[in-house]
Formats: C-alpha cells, sequence, structure tokens
C-alpha cells in the first residue's frame, strides 16, 4: 500500500511537471509568427473569412496583382465591406437619375476601371509601414497616387470584438488608414 501511494505521487508529479513545462506557452494558442511566406494576393486569396473577395475580382480585372505584390510597401487593403458601400452609393446616384438603373461590381469594372487603378494606389504606402512608425496622433505618408497622402494611426481598444481579453494586462492597439483629400497643418490629430 505504501508503495502504491508514493506511485501514485511520483506519477502525479511527473505529469504535472512535464504539462506545465512549455515553453513561451500563451493561454488560448501558441507564439504568433507575424511572418507570413506568401504573396499580398495570395495572403488575401486565403482569408479565412473571404473580407476581399470583391477586392480580387477588381484586382484581376484591372492587372493589379504585380503592383499589389511589389516588395517593400505596404497595401491597406480594402474590405469586400468598404466595396460594397461604394457601389451601394454609386447605385443611389444612379438611381436619382434613373430609378432602374442599377451599378454593381460589372458596372464598376465596365466603367471605372481607371478609376479603380487610380483608388488602389491611394491604398499603397511605397514603403514598409511599422508599428514603429505610427503614433496615436497620426503619422502623414505618402501614397503611391502622385501628389496623395494619408495618416495613419492607431488606437488603443478595449472593445472585445477587436481583441481585447480581460485576462491580459494590454489593450490591444487598432490601425487606422485615414486618406487626405487635402494636406493638413501640423498638429495633426488622427481622431
Amino acid at each position: 500500500m505504501k508503495y502504491r501511494n508514493f506511485f501514485i505521487v511520483f506519477v502525479i508529479t511527473l505529469l504535472m511537471h512535464t504539462a506545465c513545462k512549455q515553453d513561451n506557452y500563451f493561454v488560448g494558442g501558441s507564439l504568433h509568427d507575424p511572418n507570413v511566406n506568401m504573396t499580398t494576393y495570395d495572403f488575401l486569396k486565403n482569408n479565412s473569412r473571404g473580407l476581399f473577395d470583391t477586392l480580387l475580382i477588381i484586382v484581376d480585372s484591372a492587372g493589379l496583382k504585380e503592383k499589389i505584390n511589389q516588395q517593400n510597401i505596404t497595401f491597406f487593403a480594402p474590405t469586400d465591406y468598404s466595396i460594397n458601400n461604394y457601389l451601394t452609393k454609386r447605385a443611389i446616384e444612379e438611381q436619382e437619375i434613373d430609378p432602374f438603373r442599377r451599378w454593381t461590381i460589372d458596372s464598376l469594372l465596365k466603367y471605372e476601371i481607371d478609376k479603380v487603378v487610380d483608388s488602389i494606389d491611394i491604398y499603397i504606402v511605397p514603403r514598409l509601414v511599422s508599428y514603429q512608425d505610427l503614433t496615436q496622433n497620426g503619422s502623414v505618408f505618402e501614397t503611391n497616387k502622385a501628389g496623395a497622402s494619408t495618416i495613419i494611426s492607431y488606437e488603443s481598444t478595449n472593445a472585445e470584438d477587436l481583441g481585447h481579453n480581460s485576462t491580459s494586462s494590454l489593450l490591444p492597439q487598432v490601425m487606422y488608414y485615414t486618406y487626405l483629400y487635402n494636406p493638413l497643418t501640423p498638429p495633426i490629430i488622427a481622431s
């Protein structure tokens, strides 16, 4: 009996020791590796939520795949939601002229392909934007579109749908991209 109790305690201790000896363990998963071994296009195509399907149709139709796959750029990819918002806005404008008109992705690709190429250029910053480049007030960056610039900033959030977890003492920081239609004079306050 004495050996049996000792054996049970030994097995439990051994199991606890091996279970707790995991280097770099985080609750909920493994360490995040920020490096992705694929092109920007492939990353957008493989998005598990399908947030960029319409963008990829536009990129393919306009022949922009190589442009967004360039090295040493940062591409702020518009989601399908933002593209749909634009299509809805254009449909309303068309229906003010004729209530039976429609404006769809096909209309965009047929009639505004040059505008699309120009629009994609405003979402490309011709350099790598890293966390160290950002502030809460925002930093101004030139875009691929000649003479156009953007403010890129971050904001800390405690919104759970944006990644906040109450067990963490650090707040997630959400990056914001703001296209500037007109130049701003300093001081710039992104909010």
